[in-house]
């Protein structure tokens, strides 16, 4: 969607007068009010906010549990691993060595790590893996178990033998594996180990007694530790407390450092005073504005500020936006900083010389976007609309809307007790009520104004120059009935009656991720099914025996489970997307009809406006599921698109079933993962209790 503030709004919005001002007490106020309401409705466990301006604190609050289940209220001056915020002292550790004259940025790593001397890694530099552009998958070690490896070496050599997943230079792909390689790079051209690097030159010189590379279990800083949470907003299961043993069996510099919201503000303080820390000068002030220098290709992550952008330069994010009124893209800084994945967060804005801080324990929230909106205003003056208690009667917004009719459909639906956007297989977005028929698109700040005909019915919606027109599915389209017959007589699925529960063993490729694994999926008709997947260290189990589903995972212990997440495994299968329909979806609805690569493709929804669901593409003549785009829920990440695509079907006694099934994920760090059935059996002998996990 297109933003709604244009160029000269935003001109406006970030004037001079605004830089010169100081902070508002009321905004300041209302951020504080926005994480204490984020903490009370669950979004968050717990969180700790640090604000600091002109060298002064301004605002330090602790909010909810450091550990929920022991009942130890969070604290300031809690310890939280800050995972991907660690990235950023390996950037400076880099810049200390270039600084020293023991390495150039030029060099290629294969000069310090003899894994990277083969054929197609010689090319990669130490720029390349600093701004992501090395061609390194994500990581090398997700699916490891880190005790099986000696040390950091041992990662970047793993980091040596993977495949590139394009060539050095060309592209930018955000990579823990580049950083570790360069945390090994340190140890070699610094001749310490990294840790004891960052320790004696960034830690001890900046006062960060707070801080540490390696939480080992004797630490005097586990008193003060943080329990880590993973989920979604009102459903955080405990996956780590400090009574367990270290997440790092050794330093991680993609990921590593554990540390106070005091100390890291000692560390970005540096940043912000363009390497110095008192009367001294710890890194060159030219390669600080180096480093602070935007890459060719935008980072793409989300941003709570409208009108700005996010980009990255070497291992620090960056929040730019346009330099000039001039149309030659160029880009300035509005705010520098970084983020982690556990819910950590920091912000530098160099104009106004204020850092803020806003750490979580809640792996998964998306309560930074809201911080980093009321940052907006606070320090920009970017004004954070106020949302209206009351909300007019939902009923009236929820439909189906589209720019034209040879656009793929998006939906007004239900969520919680409001509403979202949602575009299947891509995003499901909140909606803020702002009164009227305005609502404001959550995490962007775009404003969609619904439009109403002459007796009142909300007939479309504008978001800038976007125009969706609300439509009703056209009565020539095929029935539910119909195409259900349809494809039943083309997949032949109910033959499992009579051949007998049927296996699948397949291998899993994530192959943006770079990591391998196996599957083996059994149904039994008419409406049970079990899928046991592992993947290195990591491994799943569902289990569907009817409408009850079971799951069990390394970071969830074996549970009947409900909601979304139950809901998601029960209707994620072969027998519900290929089998009876009147099964599994008492609310389908038939969409819309699309001509797409030659193919008449019927669009069917497996449930109403009520919540999101998903959209089955149906072949028109063969009646052939072709694929399914829906808004699944990932563990640690969230509500996210993916768009499933079936292919290489075969006869199987008669059935109709896809060989390959090819997932596409809208997070581009998860990017595609594929399936791919190695063989199969029939008639399988399933034994008590196979469709339930045991605790």
């Amino acid at each position: 969607m297109k933003r709604l503030l244009t160029f000269f709004t935003f001109c406006a919005a970030l004037c001079p007068s605004f830089a010169a001002e100081q902070h508002s007490p009321e905004a300041l106020e209302k951020l504080n009010q926005l994480v204490q309401a984020m903490v009370e409705a669950e979004d968050v466990v717990g969180a700790e906010l640090l604000v600091i301006q002109n060298g002064e604190t301004i605002l330090h609050e602790a909010y909810g549990w450091r550990d929920r289940e022991a009942e130890l209220p969070m604290q300031n001056g809690s310890v939280f691993c800050v995972r991907s915020m660690t990235k950023p002292l390996i950037g400076t550790s880099i810049l200390m060595l270039v600084e020293d004259g023991k390495i150039k940025m030029s060099d290629s790593v294969a000069q310090y790590l003899p894994a990277f001397d083969v054929e197609g890694k010689r090319e990669i530099t130490l720029q390349h893996l600093i701004t992501h552009r090395s061609g390194l998958p994500m990581s090398a070690i997700m699916s490891l178990d880190l005790s099986t490896l000696d040390n950091i070496q041992s990662v970047a050599e793993l980091g040596g033998k993977e495949e590139l997943v394009f060539q050095p230079g060309t592209a930018f792909k955000y990579s823990d594996q580049g950083t570790d390689t360069l945390t090994a790079v340190i140890e070699v051209a610094s001749g310490m180990p990294a840790a004891d690097f960052v320790q004696t030159r960034i830690l001890n010189p900046l006062g960060m007694t707070d801080s540490t590379t390696m939480m080992s279990e004797n630490h005097p800083l586990r008193a003060r530790g943080c329990s880590k949470y993973l989920g979604m907003p009102g459903t955080w299961d405990p996956f780590w407390n400090t009574q367990q043993e270290s997440l790092f069996p050794f330093f991680l510099g993609s990921q590593g450092l554990y540390a106070t919201l005091s100390d890291y503000a000692r560390f970005m303080n540096l940043w912000l005073n363009n390497g110095r820390v008192g009367e001294q000068q710890l890194l060159n002030h030219k390669l600080v504005a180096q480093a602070l220098t935007p890459s060719r290709d935008p980072l793409g992550s989300p941003t709570g500020i409208p009108a700005v952008r996010t980009d990255y330069g070497s291992l620090m994010q960056l929040w730019t936006a346009p330099s000039s009124t001039k149309n030659d893209g160029a880009r300035k800084i509005v705010a520098f900083g970084h983020g982690g994945s556990d819910g950590t967060h920091a912000w530098v804005f160099p104009e106004q010389n204020a850092m803020v801080f806003y750490f979580t324990q809640s792996r998964g929230t998306l309560s930074g976007y809201k911080v980093e909106a009321a940052l907006g205003e606070l320090f920009l003056g970017v004004p954070v609309p106020e949302l209206q208690e009351i909300t007019p009667p939902l009923e009236q917004y929820l439909g189906y809307y589209w720019e034209n009719d040879d656009d793929n459909y998006m939906a007004i639906v239900r969520q919680g007790e409001g509403l979202a956007v949602e575009v299947p297989g891509k995003a499901l977005v909140a909606l803020d009520y702002l009164g009227g028929d305005r609502w404001r698109v959550e995490l962007s700040g775009e404003v969609l104004v619904f439009e109403r005909s002459d007796s009142g019915e909300v007939i479309g919606f504008q978001n800038g120059s976007d125009h969706q027109v609300r439509f009703t599915p056209s009565p020539d389209l095929p029935t539910v009935a119909e195409l259900d017959a349809l494809h039943q007589s083309a997949h032949n699925l109910d033959l499992l009656e009579s051949l007998g529960p049927l296996r699948l063993n397949s291998t899993i490729d994530f192959v943006t991720l770079g990591m391998k694994g196996e599957a083996s999926s059994l149904y039994a008709w008419p409406d049970r099914f079990r899928m046991d997947a592992i993947v290195g260290t990591e491994f799943e189990h569902m289990a569907v025996n009817g409408k009850q589903v079971s799951y069990h995972s390394r970071l969830k212990p074996s549970a009947v489970i409900e909601g979304l997440f139950a809901d998601q495994i029960r209707l994620g299968h072969h027998l519900a997307r290929l089998g009876q329909w009147s099964l599994w979806h008492p609310n389908m609805e038939v969409i819309q009809q699309l001509e797409r690569s030659g193919k008449t493709l019927i669009l069917v929804r497996a449930g109403d406006t009520s919540a999101t669901a998903p959209t089955l593409f149906v072949d028109a003549n063969t009646g052939i599921i072709l694929g399914e785009d829906s808004i699944a829920y990932l563990e640690g990440m969230g509500r996210l698109g993916q768009r499933v695509r079936f292919g290489d079907y075969r006869e199987v006694s008669g059935m109709q079933l896809p060989f390959t099934v090819k997932t596409k994920f809208a997070s581009r760090m998860l990017g595609t993962v594929t399936s791919t059935v190695q063989d199969y059996g029939l008639g399988e002998e399933l034994t008590d209790g196979v469709f339930e996990l045991s605790d």
